[in-house]
């Protein structure tokens, strides 16, 4: 190996892209950016599906990974294998979490991530549209932007009238910490374009830096070390031929599923799952990999009548927010209406429907207590490892669907929505009141919010299953950082991509002050 640059940062996602853009703002540091997957530096020349804002894009730019969903049930787990990660196929939804999650984050150890000192990170990734106040920021990569009323489908209008006549308050702005209700979704876009990060952070002027190189279709084997020093990564791209490349320092951002098994690969892990491998352990840390969180989503459904939708409009533009009956934890449901949803990928649903297209009133469990988690099965840093969400293992989550559900089919009963549809898919009246029925409802059509977190958590060093400290440096080690949503001591009340940036945001401002 010879010395060839400052800082290696292990993929290009909503963190990884933010911290290679930050760190070559200082001319003398040299970054390498590796990234799996494709880069395209031109837009022009970036997919139609990864560009299109107005739906997810699960099929191409993917790393292909299935996930066990609980009883043996398994589901499809799209993850961005591209510049840009996650960020780059999502649904656009640029949602905070709500203070009382880092002062949940701040009780496990970690006081440097409280709400008042995560906000200002928060702030300085935003430009946003429709709000300079002490909450929102000006001037920064990320586009915000709210839903006009004018830009509404008539299914999301009708979804808003059937929250209000529930009783739920009206909303402005999702992004103020005390906002609870009904109101247009805050969405990562360029006007009807979805903005990754790698389009956001990694412009035209950043790609010309000198000091900063991008290497895609790159598969990262391990980290490399001398002694408790990282050194460097072992790599291979195109031909598949290995090499070494030689870096002071060492930054892991790969997501919560990559990052646990790089480490992993690299005999950082639960020592007795890496010696069945043949893993040399160099830190049995038994943390990683554990600890797996994520959002459990379902919902009541329609076959859309002939001429309602237009699968062409963006499939999600309002959002209801609230609290579970009887729960102390603020906002942990968010109600969607979809106005449509492909189902070609989704085989359990499609048989559920009868139907490929659907649209209705989705809910997903924000603070669920139910924990999974990853089990490295393979050396090859191509293969997925094996990832148990074990959903519903916490009788409290199975209990919350139970309600929420019924506050679905409330929503959908509503005239203004029901009159989109040809009645309800699987459940009706006797069902809805019956609680064995909608729990076995609830179990055939679960499915994932894709917003795995915490399978490296923060913590104190003192606490076995903590991965890296405060400041995101590995336990244990010299020069090896991790920042992404894997750090995640908990999930947080929203989808997870903007407070991924923060954490790369903030990841960036630690190194930059040394």
């Amino acid at each position: 190996m010879t010395q060839s640059y400052d800082d290696i940062v292990i993929g290009s996602g909503s963190a990884g892209a933010t911290l290679a853009a930050r760190l070559t703002q200082d001319p003398s540091r040299r970054v390498l950016l590796l990234e799996a997957g494709p880069d395209f530096p031109n837009i022009e020349d970036i997919p139609h599906g990864v560009v299109n804002g107005a739906a997810m894009s699960l099929a191409d730019e993917d790393w292909k990974f299935r996930a066990e969903i609980m009883d043996g049930r398994r589901i499809l787990f799209p993850r961005g294998k591209i510049t840009g990660g996650s960020s780059a196929v999502g649904a656009t939804i640029a949602l905070r979490g709500v203070p009382e999650n880092f002062e949940s984050w701040a009780a496990e150890g970690n006081p440097e991530w409280t709400w008042d000192k995560v906000l200002p990170f928060y702030k300085k990734l935003e430009d946003d549209a429709n709000y300079d106040n002490e909450y929102h920021g000006k001037g920064g990569p990320y586009s915000i932007r709210r839903w006009r009323q004018d830009e509404l489908t008539p299914v999301a209008k009708a979804f808003v009238q059937a929250s209000l006549a529930a009783g739920f308050a009206e909303v402005e702005d999702h992004n103020h910490p005390e906002a609870t209700g009904v109101g247009p979704i805050p969405t990562n876009r360029w006007d009807w374009r979805r903005l990754s990060t790698a389009m956001a952070y990694l412009t035209p002027d950043v790609r010309a830096r000198e000091n900063l190189t991008i290497q895609a279709n790159t598969l990262v084997h391990k980290v490399l070390f001398e002694g408790n020093k990282a050194v460097g990564v072992e790599i291979s791209a195109g031909s598949g031929a290995t090499e070494q490349v030689r870096g002071t320092r060492v930054i892991v951002s790969a997501g919560a599923v990559n990052s646990p098994t790089l480490l992993m690969r690299s005999g950082i892990g639960p020592a007795e799952d890496l010696k069945r491998l043949g893993i040399d352990v160099i830190l049995d840390r038994p943390g990683v990999g554990e600890n797996l969180g994520d959002h459990p989503r379902t919902g009541v459904f329609m076959r859309p009548r002939a001429g309602v939708i237009n699968t062409s409009d963006v499939f999600m533009q309002t959002i209801l927010r609230t609290t579970a009956k009887g729960s102390t934890k603020f906002n942990d449901l968010q109600y969607y209406m979809v106005s449509h949803f492909d189902l070609g990928l989704f085989p359990d649903l499609h048989v559920l429907a009868g139907s490929k297209v659907v649209l209705g009133v989705m809910v997903v469990d924000q603070q669920p207590e139910s924990r999974g988690r990853l089990r490295l099965n393979s050396l090859d840093p191509a293969a997925g490892p094996d990832i148990d969400l074990n959903f519903l293992s916490a009788e409290r989550d199975m209990d919350k669907l139970v309600d929420s559900v019924r506050v679905c089919w409330e929503l959908t009963q509503h005239p203004d929505i029901a009159s989109k549809g040809e009645g309800t898919i699987v459940l009706n009246d006797q069902i809805v009141n019956d609680d064995d029925m909608v729990r076995q409802y609830i179990r055939r059509s679960l499915d994932s919010g894709y917003h795995p977190v915490g399978t490296a958590k923060l913590g104190p060093e003192s606490d076995e299953m903590a991965v890296v400290s405060e400041k995101l440096q590995v336990h244990g080690f010299e020069n090896l950082y991790l920042a992404d949503a894997s750090v995640m001591p908990s999930i947080v009340s929203c989808n997870t991509n903007l407070t991924s940036i923060m954490i790369g945001e903030r990841m960036a401002h630690y190194l930059q002050e040394g």
